[in-house]
């Protein structure tokens, strides 16, 4: 067979920011964005890229913190993913895998052997031709630097070369390895050296199998990477493709607007809504927006007075009006039905949700705080600075509690030096009481979303929560195995752990963020896949 429908595992916690730098504007900058859009946008600027056989994508930042591709936990991969590739690719339309550099693959019945049968006539960028022996290196590597989400491969416990093209792969339990293989960070196949797992090898180079190769990487710049295409490329060049692609940081909004009204980007994303509505219907642009498996959570401090009650968290869950902090978004979010985005293997719409004002009122009676109690619930909300969305929704949260006796402060704080610094002092009492952050898989299955922020850790990475129930933790333990054989279970068993989380509310599901993106409309056949957050498959597309 040459695709597999969906299912698969996840395992060990994570360590990736989990916070996308997006395109902050200030107001003024957007207000002086609007007048000059409004008026019609000069084109006579000299054109970054130069060329029409350039792809121009607009970063709101620079990109590149790591060039391992072991290694690599960032943003960068929206360039590692043009030169390097994957055994499969998921496609979260169809919710199924499909072939890039396996062409085919079977597995036994228990989902515990997988056979992977490469393409022919792939070859690194050094020339060297892929081989089951060089798809074994590249993934035991990965394994063994522990890095990056490497855990995705925890299933596997033997990787074994079957003649010349195929590899098998032999697991202690039962997953689905075609979709782990599919994942956005740690399944990249890549040339490894003999007898070094120095990340120096792969920086500012690439050492994949990908259409395009790294030109030139000036951190710090606007020009900040620069990729051109690998002439020997499997899936050759034939139509009018993409030969160059410039990474380009534009910090503001506002610029990049301007930039793509001009002609001189081809992509953007993250416009906010109001300059969107300025770009639609230009006719050297096209608008694509749809919701992405980028989830806004909230969450609660559960080992710090006043929300270590249960009754004052879910109180703080049920004050929340949701509607009217989707309809403040402007079109940046879109209601959330559980911690499961839509598109997403186990996303139910039938989850009985938080949203009850009169509720709310008892439950912080109960725990002696609310109107006339002659007590306060004071709250610190942290979030990483620079998201005028988040900003806004903490505004509307902040005036939704007021009249419940719920007194919320709003900071946003430099993510790095300050947000994740102050989540991770040993006083439970020093940290914030709600980490507002997005969520999003490291490969298209929901366990991240579960085992990574929920499961009970001796020491804090993602579970900002500090939450611990030992049978969420059994039930996330087993989800896994289940996924790969019994997946109508396993649905029944996603639902019951986010029962568990409405029950206990240790998380607020503030909203699902929209993708809005802007291209040229001289691009076609570009596919926006949330399983690849802001990942743009170059090659794909061709020129009119």
């Amino acid at each position: 067979m040459s695709e597999q429908s969906f299912p698969g595992p996840s395992s060990r916690s994570s360590s990736r920011p989990r916070y996308r730098p997006g395109l902050p504007a200030a107001v003024a900058a957007v207000a002086a964005a609007l007048a000059l859009l409004a008026g019609g946008c000069s084109g006579g600027a000299d054109r970054t890229a130069g060329h029409d056989d350039t792809f121009v994508y607009l970063a709101g930042t620079g990109l590149v913190t790591e060039w391992d591709p072991a290694r690599s936990y960032s943003d960068e991969v929206v360039a590692l993913s043009n030169t390097y590739e994957t055994l499969t690719r998921y496609d979260a339309d169809t919710g199924r895998t499909e072939g890039v550099l396996a062409t085919r693959w079977t597995s036994s019945k228990d989902r515990r052997t997988w056979t992977f049968t490469l393409r022919d006539d792939v070859r690194f960028h050094s020339g060297h031709p892929l081989t089951p022996a060089a798809v074994k290196a590249a993934v035991e590597r990965t394994m063994r630097l522990k890095a990056s989400a490497s855990y995705v491969w925890d299933p596997v416990e033997r990787i074994t070369p079957v003649g010349t093209r195929q590899v098998r792969f032999e697991l202690s339990r039962p997953a689905p390895l075609d979709v782990i293989a599919s994942a956005a960070y740690a399944a990249f196949v890549y040339e490894v050296p003999q007898g070094t797992d120095d990340a120096e090898f792969y920086r500012a180079t690439s050492r994949g199998t990908g259409p395009y190769q790294v030109d030139s990487w000036k951190p710090g710049s606007e020009n900040e990477v620069e990729l051109t295409a690998f002439e020997d490329y499997w899936g050759g060049w034939h139509g009018n493709r993409y030969k160059k692609v410039l990474f380009r940081a534009v910090p503001q909004s506002s610029t990049a607007a301007q930039l793509m009204s001009a002609g001189e980007g081809t992509y953007v994303g993250d416009i906010p809504p109001q300059l969107l509505d300025t770009l639609r219907g230009r006719p050297n642009l096209t608008v694509h927006e749809r919701p992405s498996w980028e989830t806004l959570i909230g969450l609660m401090n559960t080992e710090k007075k006043p929300l270590d009650d249960v009754r004052v968290r879910r109180a703080v869950a049920n004050a929340l009006d949701h509607e009217e902090i989707i309809t403040a978004s402007r079109g940046a979010l879109v209601a959330t039905d559980g911690l499961i985005p839509q598109g997403m293997f186990a996303h139910t719409t039938t989850l009985d949700l938080p949203g009850d004002p009169a509720l709310a009122r008892r439950l912080l009676k109960a725990a002696g705080y609310g109107p006339g109690s002659g007590r306060t619930v004071e709250l610190q909300m942290t979030y990483p600075a620079g998201y005028g969305t988040i900003s806004t929704v903490g505004d509307v949260m902040k005036a939704q509690l007021r009249p419940f006796g719920i007194d919320l402060e709003v900071k946003g704080l430099t993510w790095s030096s300050a947000q994740w610094p102050l989540a991770k002092k040993k006083d439970p009492d020093d940290r914030q009481d709600i980490f507002v952050m997005w969520w999003w898989p490291d490969d298209p299955e929901p366990l991240s979303y579960f085992r990574n922020v929920f499961r009970t850790e001796k020491e804090i990475s993602y579970n900002l929560a500090y939450y611990a129930n030992p049978k969420l933790d059994r039930l996330i333990d087993g989800v896994s195995a289940q996924t790969a054989t019994d997946p109508d279970a396993a649905v029944r068993t996603y639902r019951t752990m986010q029962e568990i989380l409405i029950r206990d509310a240790p998380v607020l599901c503030l909203g699902t963020n929209v993708y809005r993106r802007v291209l040229s409309s001289d691009v076609q056949g570009f596919v926006d896949n949330p399983a690849y957050a802001n990942v743009v498959f170059v090659h794909d597309l061709t020129r009119r």
